[in-house]
């Protein structure tokens, strides 16, 4: 079903970096991840609760939307839209994207296999708004180059397009025990790559692409929305 709709785009920079940072995806973890994620880590550790996250995008999901990184499709799911025009859902993992599909599947969705730091498929629609949950923190590099991600995405941006999105910081916050035992352990594996992220880069790069920039910090995560 996924190698039907998926387009698969060619490779891009840091291959060996990105490649680590999906491989934790697997059928067996991703049936697991939402208790491991959304139930314990976003409660005990990064300390921003799931519904948070949720109303995020109750509040910004469009009836045209691309999900960018989609990890299990849970937020789209919880927030529950009546139905969307296109749903577009994009990832690097394919078992990302079949659980998702999966899923999501009375919205029959669109599903594009691609890099966030490559240019993206230039024939997928224009969308109204674009979610970037839980991605950032996975790229690597410093957030200045993460946030090119953006830039591939732009093509598929309307003028008054909304991203929207949360990543978790790895500077200037004050994580609890939990948290940097967990920063240190998926930076040690390449899961994350956010030791240097932090709230000032990533307001910085945004207000540099948008006109209109809202940041939130609630625990170890930022939650944000720009147009």
């Amino acid at each position: 079903m996924v190698d039907e709709h998926a387009e698969n785009r060619g490779a891009a920079p840091n291959a060996k970096a990105i490649a680590a940072a999906h491989a934790i995806y697997t059928p067996f973890m991703l049936s697991f991840y939402d208790w491991l994620v959304h139930g314990l880590s976003n409660r005990f550790a990064w300390r921003c609760p799931t519904e948070r996250i949720i109303g995020l995008y109750r509040d910004n999901l469009s009836s045209r939307h691309l999900e960018a990184g989609v990890g299990t499709g849970f937020f789209i799911d919880r927030a529950n839209p009546t139905g969307f025009e296109d749903l577009t859902l994009l990832d690097i993992n394919r078992h990302c994207l079949a659980r998702s599909a999966q899923r999501l599947a009375r919205y029959h969705p669109l599903l594009c296999e691609t890099n966030l730091l490559a240019p993206i498929a230039s024939e997928l629609e224009p969308v109204d708004s674009i979610g970037l949950t839980y991605v950032l923190h996975c790229l690597p590099n410093r957030m200045a180059e993460k946030l090119e991600a953006i830039d591939h995405l732009r093509p598929v941006m309307n003028k008054g397009t909304v991203l929207f999105g949360a990543t978790i910081l790895g500077r200037a916050i004050a994580p609890n025990a939990a948290a940097r035992s967990l920063l240190r352990l998926y930076n040690a594996k390449g899961v994350f790559n956010n030791l240097d992220d932090d709230l000032a880069g990533l307001g910085d790069g945004l207000k540099a692409r948008f006109g209109q920039v809202e940041i939130e910090t609630i625990g170890c995560v930022a939650l944000f929305r720009a147009r």
